[in-house]
């Protein structure tokens, strides 16, 4: 409507200083332009953690009657020998010959590898009569100070239980920009300390840190997720390390390395999807 009316008033002014020998000035009343509307703010609470012992022997680690992502597993220099501490089992995957194999930390097999140099350590998942059952021979395990604490076990057979119990299927595998575009939850599952979720810290390259997560020893090598807020759930990584404080106690913040780059080099397929 303003704009139909500046001609009329030419014309206006035009008539006026013909008749009248002037023309007042019209004044126009300025409408302030409304204010554009705020975008949403997305508020995410890191859960807190008091400060708690990372050594917790008293946690029970989780058993299975077959090799399952997100139970105890323990590393042996061989078939009978020398024990190391309990761990996670993570991920699994097959490659495209058929071989099923498991992600884990690679800091599991360090001990048995230093007691026998040359050879394969072996995996043994924890069973619930207390026991513990072979069941395939770690053919990678790296620890790095650029981040990689990562190992994959080849299983002997493929009767194993690729889904987590506490999670459930995913639909994929996410990779670094991934998490950087979309700044998921992280959750992750310990042999010990079950499913347990917080927050998106960093993730540069193939490592990914997190805050709000009171995990503790023998969680290490658990599968690490990203919970997405259509409620699904994605394989990110490997639990590498709880962060402690100068008193040795846990702050709720950890380490993991990515899964994404084995997975793509290997052409491998990841078992448990939906």
């Amino acid at each position: 409507m303003t704009v139909a009316r500046r001609p009329l008033r030419a014309v206006s002014c035009a008539v006026s200083l013909l008749l009248l020998g002037g023309c007042a000035v019209v004044q126009r009343d300025e409408v302030a332009a409304p204010e554009a509307p705020s975008s949403p703010t997305v508020v995410i609470t890191t859960p807190v953690v008091q400060p708690y012992d990372v050594v917790a022997p008293g946690l029970k680690p989780a058993t299975a009657p077959k090799p399952t992502t997100g139970s105890g597993i323990t590393t042996y220099a061989d078939p009978f020998g020398v024990y190391a501490s309990v761990c996670t089992l993570g991920f699994l995957a097959r490659y495209p010959g058929g071989q099923v194999v498991a992600f884990t930390a690679g800091h599991c097999a360090e001990l048995a590898g230093k007691a026998r140099p040359g050879r394969n350590p072996v995996a043994r998942y924890l069973t619930p009569d207390g026991g513990s059952t072979p069941f395939g021979e770690y053919i990678k395990a790296t620890r790095s100070t650029r981040g990689q604490d990562i190992a994959i076990i080849q299983l002997a057979g493929s009767d194993v239980a690729p889904v987590a119990r506490a999670i459930g299927p995913v639909r994929g595998v996410s990779r670094t920009e991934d998490l950087r575009a979309g700044r998921p939850e992280i959750c992750v599952v310990g042999a010990r300390t079950g499913k347990q979720c917080g927050v998106l810290d960093d993730v540069t390259g193939t490592r990914v840190t997190w805050a709000g997560i009171p995990a503790v020893e023998g969680d290490s090598g658990g599968p690490v997720y990203a919970r997405w807020p259509d409620g699904t759930f994605t394989a990110v990584g490997v639990v590498n390390t709880v962060h402690t404080r100068p008193d040795g106690t846990g702050t709720g913040g950890g380490t993991g390395t990515l899964i994404a780059a084995d997975i793509n080099a290997n052409e491998m397929t990841l078992l448990g999807v939906s």
